[in-house]
């Protein structure tokens, strides 16, 4: 991992640290639904706060003008029970200049969501995002910058490329992610991905990025990913046709024929499919034989017997996506059979993804069942893709 800091016995009593932090979570109705990101991201607060630091946390939470996109109040409570101390929030709209340096050794506060400004979703060089008035303000107060989110590192937005300036380094959540990443470069072959969920458009591209690299052995496609190709191959979806027309998924079409006729025999698709029949219940069925007034949510366990063989033969498997409706009764049968393979086979295997994450824990494996449980979703898809992350780039320098 040359190229970065890591704490390590770095000494940080009395200094003032700002910690890049990936808090964003599920939000219904305005409430906040902490997860994986929350309880991991917290450890390292606490692990600050207990090093003698000053620590200021930045963080998002959903897009603005969207329902996700909410003050970190209901965070700064979270965080505030994880750690066993007070995590004080700090508005854009106070004098939180001078309530940083009155900070005491120890003391964390969270700044308010950083997409409250409307630069933070704009894309910019370090040296354009550190001259952002509000960048300027706390990089004026710190003494140290810790970047420990790999989830946030491909965008070049002011909160993650903007504090360049300051000594750097990859925090502990972040540390793991680079050693994971490293572990995937040298794992060997064969290597198998599975990619599955309903983030169409970045999986497609990280699928035909490895195909086309040849770091793929085999790709086996799932989820909305899996139907996509079954519909470039002229198989009818049922009621899952309303649902690409509202997502604007038939424009991938043309992509997803390149890749099969490309890729024919290292292409993975679903064989059988669950669908909720007139009952309520999970019915599974052949491919080719789909009612039309039937919805998939899940893929059948024939087509889990077919990726099993290849998890079962690869050196490095990597799961990106849930392969159905995993949160929906009945239909959580197919991924929490994948992810128990995964766990029990020899293959390194690095599991990454918000909704993958969510049905690891949900489904009650550990993360200790795998090799690497990586809280990155499309910054990880963009590494596998063989893109440079931005958030990365700035702290290498």
């Amino acid at each position: 991992m040359a190229g970065y800091r890591f704490l390590g016995n770095e000494s940080l009593s009395g200094k003032t640290v700002v910690a890049r932090l990936d808090l964003n979570s599920n939000v219904e109705n305005s409430e906040l639904f902490p997860g994986a990101r929350i309880r991991e991201h917290a450890k390292t607060l606490k692990q600050l706060s207990e090093k003698g630091a000053k620590v200021v946390a930045l963080a998002h939470q959903g897009r603005k003008g969207e329902e996700g996109c909410i003050s970190l109040q209901q965070h700064a409570e979270e965080i505030s029970e994880q750690v066993e101390k007070e995590v004080k929030l700090l508005k854009w709209d106070s004098d939180y200049i001078a309530a940083i340096k009155e900070m005491q050794n120890g003391d964390i506060v969270l700044m308010e969501n950083v997409r409250f400004h409307d630069n933070e979703e704009q894309e910019f060089t370090p040296e354009e995002a550190s001259k952002i008035e509000w960048v300027q303000k706390i990089a004026s107060a710190a003494d140290i910058f810790v970047q420990d989110s790999l989830s946030v590192c491909h965008r070049a937005q002011p909160s993650v490329i903007g504090f360049s300036g300051l000594p750097s380094f990859a925090g502990p959540v972040l540390e793991r992610e680079l050693k994971a990443l490293e572990h995937y470069d040298s794992a060997g072959k064969p290597a198998v991905f599975i990619f599955g969920g309903a983030k169409v458009k970045d999986s497609i591209k990280a699928l035909q990025a490895v195909l086309e690299n040849g770091k793929a052995d085999f790709a086996c496609a799932a989820g909305l990913v899996g139907e996509l190709f079954l519909k470039a191959k002229g198989i009818r979806l049922g009621e899952k046709e309303k649902v690409f027309e509202e997502k604007g998924l038939n424009e991938l079409l043309g992509s997803a024929k390149q890749i099969l006729e490309a890729h024919p025999e290292k292409l993975v698709l679903p064989q059988d499919v669950a669908v909720l029949d007139e009952d309520d219940e999970r019915l599974e069925i052949a491919v080719e034989e789909l009612p039309s007034d039937f919805l998939v949510c899940d893929v059948g366990m024939e087509t889990v017997s077919l990726f099993r063989k290849h998890v079962l033969k690869a050196k490095l498997v990597v799961f990106n996506g849930p392969l159905g409706m995993f949160e929906k009764y009945g239909f959580e049968v197919a991924t929490r059979k994948l992810l128990s393979e995964i766990s029990k086979a020899k293959a390194y295997s690095l599991i990454g993804g918000g909704d993958t994450v969510d049905a690891v824990e949900e489904l009650d494996f550990s993360f200790k069942d795998f090799s690497h449980v990586s809280l990155g979703g499309k910054a990880l898809m963009q590494y596998i893709s063989g893109k440079e992350l931005p958030g990365l780039l700035a702290l290498s320098k």
